[in-house]
């Protein structure tokens, strides 16, 4: 029976598009019930968000335009604020079936884009909103924009379309520059890239990014490039310059990024790539530009100093086209099954945040599903894809569902720990406010710029001006942006989270009395610790902020107040 490739390429779009419709209205609802309060970066972009600029103290602007359009509309509730990140991923899993398709094959483009749909950190990503759920559409976008490009298709419209994505790329966030050294990459490679881009097209692709991203530079230089140098203060290269042990750390959450099938396939397809057809070798390593140089690059960050897991996350896109190819099209190996199978279940032990029974439990069921379908599918590596698929949507369903339980069961399955940053902003703001009311404070003073974004979230309506206390010479977040003077420093009620900063506090008052402190539940350690925000509170009078000299600094040195008792309790000698 000869099967018409067109109805085939067909069915395997409508199941694409299909399964992306579901998970987007599974997300959008999940927004619009979910109990977690905004996190602090999400309540900072908020912020961001009440006056449109072309910068942001850590950011490019992006993600406050997107959360502006949102919230005029809607208004300023959780769900309104975090809208927008289930259409951006559904948007970049289209782009990135359209590229497998065009790439490999409208089955491979399936397998690519829910791929991408059901990673890990997009199942995150998908329900919170971040710099890079704004980015990583417009990665995706460019990638089918050049690979149209570099075939000969659009024209015109894919070289306007490249332009397009990658400015609005750079106004995400600036790990897009990653893509320019892709770019840069396959020019050296590929002679059809070469071909495509040394051209009045290319260059029309280049003008139009820069057009785009111009304007944000120009703020950038009427603001003291505070977007750019908060950038390479991230980097953090200032101390310890060789830290192995972080590259064992950065690997192993890269399982929890991309997902433990796909990162382990593409290691090891990496290392075991291998074909007689140079034309699918070339659109490998075409991928590999986009994928690798993102990889070391983040990789030398975390030897150097440190790397947050989702650094690395602009790799994946591509990621999910490779893998879903090299599996799509390799042969049976019962050896890939046996060793996925058992690295997932060490990396599941490796899990922070969740009890050791819970991370057990759950690695020996991955390890035995893994196991299970390999013999069920004769070890064929193509349904590896299913399996991931198939883990991934119950990982997503996992999640979800311990977000919407009582705070019991999560208490009882050991995941406050994983929840508590996303838990009990309400009602600190709420008792805080009330308190500065009836001592008639003249502000709030909080030490912490997660507090701040936490309290200033959910105290919107609030009369009493909140500000964050500045440690140092000058303003380390946007927090810190107003100072504390005038009228403002004549009454202030000081919610303190951190016991070492209570001194140094302390000696930038005349009068420091202690009136009491907020005390918010967030549920139950694994050890069985209870997990409390606790502000300490402090009403001063007479600030007179010290010199911060190095003497200062060092001068409360292993200084605190109410120190939190440990917990457990050190047993008696």
């Amino acid at each position: 029976m000869i099967v018409d490739e067109s109805e085939s390429s067909g069915r395997w779009q409508a199941i694409t598009f299909s399964a992306l419709l579901i998970l987007l209205v599974m997300r959008v609802v999940f927004t619009g019930i979910s109990p977690l309060n905004l996190y602090a970066d999400e309540a900072q972009y908020w912020r961001w968000g009440d006056t449109l600029e072309w910068g942001y103290y850590s950011k490019p602007p992006m993600i406050a335009w997107v959360i502006h359009a949102v919230t005029s509309v809607f208004g300023n509730a959780e769900w309104a604020v975090r809208l927008p990140a289930a259409f951006l991923h559904t948007a970049g899993a289209a782009f990135i079936y359209f590229l497998g398709r065009d790439m490999y094959g409208a089955r491979v483009g399936m397998f690519a884009s829910l791929g991408y749909a059901l990673m890990p950190a997009v199942i995150l990503s998908s329900v919170v909103i971040s710099t890079d759920g704004v980015l990583i559409p417009f990665w995706c976008a460019a990638l089918w924009a050049l690979w149209r490009l570099r075939s000969g298709q659009g024209a015109w419209v894919s070289a306007l379309g490249l332009g397009v994505a990658v400015g609005l790329g750079f106004l995400s966030k600036y790990a897009m520059l990653y893509f320019a050294i892709g770019i840069v990459l396959v020019l050296l490679i590929d002679v059809q890239s070469r071909r495509a881009l040394f051209t009045w097209k290319g260059l029309a692709a280049l003008a139009v990014a820069a057009a785009i991203f111009a304007p944000h530079l120009a703020w950038n230089a009427a603001n003291d490039f505070k977007t750019v140098s908060h950038t390479v203060d991230n980097a953090n290269l200032g101390g310890d310059l060789i830290n192995p042990e972080n590259a064992l750390t950065f690997l192993i959450d890269q399982l929890g990024v991309f997902g433990p099938i796909s990162f382990l396939a593409l290691v090891f397809g990496i290392f075991v790539m291998r074909s007689e057809d140079e034309g699918i070798m070339g659109r490998d390593r075409w991928l590999l530009c986009f994928i690798l140089p993102v990889l070391v690059i983040i990789l030398a960050q975390a030897v150097l100093s440190r790397a947050n897991a989702n650094w690395a996350a602009t790799a994946y896109p591509a990621a999910s086209v490779l893998v879903a190819a090299w599996l799509a099209r390799a042969r049976p190996n019962r050896n890939l099954w046996y060793i996925i199978a058992a690295i997932s279940f060490l990396a599941f032990l490796l899990a922070p945040d969740v009890s050791l029974t819970t991370r057990l439990l759950i690695g020996a069921i991955v390890a035995a599903a893994i196991l299970g379908f390999g013999h069920f599918v004769r070890h064929s590596p193509s349904g590896l894809l299913w399996t991931s698929l198939s883990l991934h949507a119950v990982l997503m369903l996992a999640l979800m569902t311990i977000a919407l339980v009582p705070p019991t069961l999560s208490t009882s399955l050991g995941f406050d720990n994983a929840l508590k940053r996303t838990r009990g902003w309400d009602s600190a703001a709420e008792q805080l406010f009330t308190r500065a009311e009836e001592l008639d404070a003249t502000s709030v003073l909080v030490d912490e710029r997660e507090a701040w974004h936490g309290l200033d979230y959910y105290a919107r309506d609030r009369e009493t001006p909140m500000l964050s206390w500045r440690r140092y010479a000058g303003p380390k977040s946007f927090s810190e942006a107003e100072p504390l003077d005038g009228a403002l420093a004549e009454r202030v009620l000081v919610a303190s989270i951190h016991p070492g900063m209570r001194p140094r506090l302390r000696s930038d008052f005349q009068t420091f009395e202690h009136v009491g402190a907020i005390s918010i539940p967030l549920g139950t350690r694994s050890n069985g610790c209870p997990i409390v925000r606790e502000f300490q509170l402090y009403v001063g009078s007479g600030y007179q902020r010290q010199n911060r000299t190095p003497e200062w600094e060092t001068r409360f040195d292993g200084q605190t107040e109410f120190k939190p008792a440990p917990c457990p309790a050190p047993e008696a000698q």
